[in-house]
């Protein structure tokens, strides 16, 4: 069953709007990435500068990458949780 799912632009406060921060990710990806639906987690650039008109690649990140990364960020969550006990 997919989920579809609506965020709101934060209009006061543009710096944490979603919005906002969805398009700019948005402006930084390849042309050829930018229409493509299956194609929104994607590499960063190696060698990108702040100033550069593209910061990611067109090398799509696997689901299990992603999985893995998730994974971990919750681990690190429970970890300091259970310090600050």
């Amino acid at each position: 069953m997919k989920r579809n799912y609506e965020m709101h632009e934060n209009r006061d406060d543009p710096l944490r709007c979603p919005v906002k921060l969805y398009e700019f990710y948005l402006s930084k990806c390849p042309e050829s990435v930018r229409n493509q639906r299956h194609m929104y987690y994607v590499y960063p650039e190696r060698s990108c500068v702040p100033d550069s008109p593209t910061w990611f690649s067109t090398q799509v990140v696997q689901p299990a990458t992603i999985s893995k990364m998730l994974h971990r960020a919750l681990m690190v969550r429970e970890v300091q949780e259970s310090i600050m006990e």
